[in-house]
């Protein structure tokens, strides 16, 4: 198998899932209305004191980014398990973690790429400082796509189950408490002018182990799921 024809395939998908994203608006705006509502109410419910509101800043976005992905987490591969274009995927020739792959990082794309743009809008809302909103951003950065690969884990193991929303947030939380742990302690300590690269670098490396296993974990827990 060429490498070309293996690039064209994770090229199809990638726009495949891209275009129907771009058909389906409304879905990709309601996590993005989600965090923006989560975050205004904060504020109301905790007074107006800047120094509060800072402090709490990092952890606030970092919780809310969190919850508005798990808001598309269920519709990652269950539209294409219910028209059989998942089935087409299992019997391509390429490797099917690869192409696994391109739907994992289309949406990132559509679903957490969104709420990194609108994130200085809600940690500025809280008052950060600068150089700590340049940390969460990059915290962000590294945090999100380790979400989506451990949710595309998550979501390939109860690909089989009926409504499965509920199940998928109960198993995909205790996996998220690390990720925000090392953010929201990365931007507390920008904000208090101590180091920051250690936690930054423990997403990382987390990050670099999720980009080689979780695809591979997707697959083998879609091929059970769908020879069940």
């Amino acid at each position: 198998m060429s490498g070309a024809r293996v690039s064209s395939a994770c090229a199809a998908v990638l726009r495949r899932d891209l275009l129907l994203a771009w058909r389906r608006r409304g879905d990709m705006a309601l996590p993005v209305l989600y965090a923006l509502i989560v975050a205004t109410l904060f504020p109301f419910a905790l007074g107006p004191e800047a120094q509060l509101l800072a402090r709490i800043a990092g952890g606030v976005v970092l919780v809310t980014v969190l919850l508005a992905m798990l808001l598309a987490f269920d519709g990652l591969f269950r539209p294409d398990l219910e028209d059989g274009s998942l089935e087409q995927l299992m019997l391509a020739p390429q490797p099917l973690p690869l192409l696994l792959a391109m739907k994992i990082a289309a949406h990132w794309l559509t679903t957490a790429l969104p709420l990194m743009v609108i994130a200085p809008l809600m940690a500025g809302m809280y008052h950060l400082p600068w150089p700590a909103m340049k940390v969460l951003l990059l915290a962000l950065l590294i945090a999100t796509p380790l979400l989506s690969l451990l949710g595309a884990v998550l979501v390939a193991l109860t690909a089989g189950t009926r409504r499965s929303g509920m199940l998928l947030a109960l198993m995909l939380l205790p996996l998220c408490v690390p990720v925000v742990i090392f953010a929201a302690g990365a931007v507390t300590a920008a904000q208090q002018g101590l180091p920051w690269v250690a936690p930054i670098a423990w997403l990382g490396a987390a990050l670099a182990l999720a980009l080689v296993l979780a695809p591979l974990a997707c697959a083998a827990a879609l091929r059970i799921a769908l020879d069940a």
